[in-house]
């Protein structure tokens, strides 16, 4: 009885479970053989190739980006100075007026013996890092021979940069200037000679070599002879003016100031230009005889005066005027 009615519940179940269209899984029978039944893992498949295409998206705008912000971004170089000098990050680079880039870092170097500046150029300049390039701190300056730097009084320091030849290597380490340089860059074919003279006298690199009172060449610097018995000082004279130089040029030194008194013509004072005055210079005439061009490093005395009569002096000398040189005004 218990039987049937079991069985007749199980139908009737079934029966009102299809009337409603539910599905009664098909239960399996249980394994009587004692073993443990083992479970498979299957791995489920995370990664879908639909991703592929905004990722794709993704990497494309992040190096289009990169490209930019690299496109915008100029060289990063360094300067080693012995002192900061009060040099500041965000402090300017400056060339012909123009800021051609910034101070990113100051710090201390390593062993502390040095500072270490760390600097971006913008990248239309990005060309001044080269071999020769020249960097110094632009600070307060007052002196007889020079005064510059005076908007650092009250204003920030920054940096200036003389750069090296157009065809140097590129470089991104550099040794900063103390102070910024007198001389420009030594002229291509420009002639040197060295003058041998008992002293230095009030002469300084950068003093004007004079031809008639006209600039045509530079002094270079000058340091004891061997013997320690007088000094030589290093001459280079523009390429346009090398053929005034001869065999019989007589060089003096033009710095200082002339009297003459007599008892009838009276007292008589003659003077150089002013800057010939304060930083010294060196004049040079060739008389009407000149004799043969010289080679590279010729050797010339350097007289205290001035050659008598040397202003009547007419070297027979086939030379002409550079196509820059100033003429004369008037008709």
């Amino acid at each position: 009885m218990s039987g049937a009615s079991s069985e007749k519940s199980v139908s009737s179940g079934a029966g009102a479970s299809g009337e409603k269209g539910a599905v009664v899984p098909e239960s399996k029978p249980m394994r009587t053989d004692g073993e443990i039944p083992v479970a498979r893992v299957r791995k489920a498949r995370r990664f879908s190739l639909a991703w592929l295409i905004p990722m794709g998206a993704l990497a494309l705008v992040v190096a289009i980006v990169w490209a930019q912000v690299s496109k915008e971004r100029g060289p990063l170089i360094s300067i080693r100075f012995t002192d900061a000098a009060g040099l500041e990050p965000e402090a300017r680079i400056v060339y012909r007026g123009l800021r051609v880039g910034v101070v990113r870092d100051v710090e201390l170097s390593s062993d502390m013996s040095e500072v270490v500046v760390t600097a971006e150029l913008t990248p239309s300049s990005a060309g001044i890092a080269r071999e020769g390039t020249e960097f110094w701190i632009v600070q307060p300056e007052v002196s007889l021979q020079r005064v510059a730097g005076l908007e650092t009084i009250l204003g920030p320091r920054y940096l200036a940069v003389r750069p090296g030849a157009a065809d140097a290597p590129r470089k991104r380490a550099f040794d900063g200037l103390e102070r910024a340089p007198r001389l420009n860059p030594s002229a291509v074919d420009a002639l040197t000679v060295e003058l041998i003279a008992t002293r230095a006298g009030a002469l300084s690199a950068g003093a004007p070599v004079l031809y008639r009172d006209v600039p045509v060449g530079t002094v270079r610097g000058f340091v004891l002879a061997p013997d320690a018995e007088s000094v030589l000082v290093r001459v280079e004279i523009d390429p346009a003016y090398a053929g005034l130089v001869r065999e019989k040029t007589r060089f003096w030194y033009a710095g200082g100031v002339g009297v003459d008194w007599g008892l009838f013509r009276g007292l008589s004072v003659q003077a150089e230009s002013l800057d010939a005055l304060i930083e010294g210079a060196i004049a040079f005439a060739t008389p009407r005889k000149p004799g043969e061009r010289v080679e590279q490093g010729a050797r010339f005395d350097l007289e205290s005066a001035a050659p008598e009569g040397w202003t009547k002096w007419r070297p027979e000398i086939d030379w002409s005027a550079p196509d820059d040189a100033a003429s004369p005004s008037g008709g």
